[in-house]
């Protein structure tokens, strides 16, 4: 008896927990694409239209890159567009209307699927792989997968817009780092390049979904520099290469986005709401040439000096930004739902998708303010070298400066539809604080407490 108990105490071999890991992913997988009805069906949006119009520039052209959409959307709305051309049939709205088959846009939603299930899946695989405790091997990949595919996430796959693709490609691009930041916390010499240039190539085409997304891969570089501090990464070329690529693609984005005309429907929500009720603030604008609003001179002040006067603004009544993100943060927050279309009948385990769904992505604050305490944790342990405790510290700050910098910019830039536009930010708040625990509960259940100095 006492060795059939001592058997059962025995850890099973690492190979059959990765077994499990991927039967679960699998097997989430089959359960997203079951539950949710016809993949190919789709549902437009009123920003739909300029998804498609703003793909029709030619390839290779400086207006692909400053038009009233960006690079990403551009191109995949391009490659998958039918010789018919594309049909929106159903335009979704807060009457929730029901998805479609809309011709040529089956293949674009096809495709966000397929993203998806491979960002979310890699996700859980690589979070996984690198947590030492078998059991919170499993635990990660449950939360991580049903946070990924319950309908507050799941549900925007089925949207023309750009949320799927921000949501799948951070994810891809989040798995990618973890593995880089793990493979060189074990040894610092090994060569990645493979997995950085795969990195760097996800990193770029989610940069160009977003104009805010320029502020992450800004503080990425900021992130790898803090490395440099280490002789032993340094020398490392591939880190190198990579900060020299970011800033590459930073300063294509930052030129790009200044000549562009896609803020300019921000910018007159931003002066309609915030400038135009207030006398005094008006009475400033005028001071730099700003005429009267609804005149065709307003349109063309607006496009060429509506942003460099507003940040005038900001710097000469830093009031204004500091109440502006004080009024506004907790309204980012609010319903991440999307209210498109109504699907609620489409099975019945849907109600049961979307409780599960209303626990894991709270729509309030909490997520921010437990963000930051779970962090500080990671921190601590960090500075005491426990375990494995600094590689995740680096990523915990990379994932807080990312939703925090573009979080800010979102709030600054405009007064509409803000919940839906700091949905990226927001999520990174709320996957934060079931990732963090577990990654918590890992290195407290670690055997060895201590790891060499050179590493991160």
């Amino acid at each position: 008896m006492p060795e059939i108990l001592t058997s059962l105490r025995k850890p099973l071999p690492a190979t059959v927990y990765s077994i499990v890991v991927f039967v679960i992913i699998i097997a989430a997988s089959i359960l997203r694409i079951k539950l949710y009805g016809d993949p190919s069906l789709s549902i437009a949006g009123n920003d739909t239209i300029s998804y498609v119009e703003a793909s029709h520039a030619p390839l290779f052209s400086a207006e692909i890159m400053t038009g009233r959409r960006l690079l990403t959307t551009n191109l995949v709305y391009k490659v998958f567009e039918p010789q018919s051309g594309y049909e929106i049939l159903v335009n979704g709205s807060v009457d929730t209307s029901k998805r479609a088959f809309q011709p040529g846009f089956d293949k674009i939603v096809l495709f966000q699927l397929v993203l998806s299930l491979i960002g979310w899946g890699m996700l859980a695989w690589v979070v996984a792989e690198n947590l030492r405790n078998p059991w919170l091997k499993v635990i990660s990949v449950l939360f991580i997968l049903a946070f990924a595919y319950t309908p507050q996430m799941a549900d925007w796959d089925s949207i023309l817009m750009s949320e799927s693709l921000t949501f799948s490609l951070f994810a891809l691009q989040l798995a990618l780092l973890v593995k880089i930041a793990f493979i060189l916390y074990r040894d610092p010499n090994t060569k990645t390049t493979g997995v950085v240039v795969i990195w760097g190539v996800v990193t770029f085409f989610w940069t160009f979904l977003r104009d805010t997304n320029l502020f992450t891969a800004l503080m990425t570089i900021g992130m790898i520099a803090i490395l440099f501090a280490s002789p032993l990464y340094r020398k490392n070329k591939t880190l190198v290469g990579a900060v020299i690529f970011l800033s590459l693609t930073f300063a294509l984005g930052f030129i790009t986005s200044s000549i562009s005309v896609r803020s300019v429907v921000q910018l007159r929500n931003l002066y309609h709401d915030d400038v135009f009720p207030h006398t005094e603030r008006v009475e400033f604008f005028k001071e730099f040439g700003m005429p009267a609003y609804n005149t065709a001179e307003f349109d063309i002040w607006l496009e060429e000096k509506g942003s460099s006067t507003m940040m005038r603004f900001m710097l000469a009544h830093p009031g204004y930004p500091t109440l502006k993100i004080a009024r506004d943060f907790q309204y980012s927050f609010n319903e991440i739902k999307q209210t498109y279309f109504n699907a609620r009948n489409l099975s019945p385990s849907r109600d049961i998708l979307f409780s599960i769904g209303d626990a894991l992505h709270p729509e309030n604050t909490t997520p921010f303010l437990m963000s930051i305490l779970l962090l500080s944790g990671l921190l601590l342990l960090a500075r005491k070298n426990i375990g494995t405790s600094r590689p995740w510290a680096w990523l915990g700050v990379w994932l807080f400066l990312s939703s925090n910098l573009t979080l800010i910019p979102t709030i600054l830039g405009d007064t509409w539809a803000l919940n839906r536009h700091a949905l990226y930010s927001t999520m990174i708040f709320r996957l934060a604080i079931w990732v963090f625990p577990i990654v918590l509960a890992d290195i407290a259940l670690a055997k060895e407490l201590t790891t060499p100095d050179h590493n991160l």
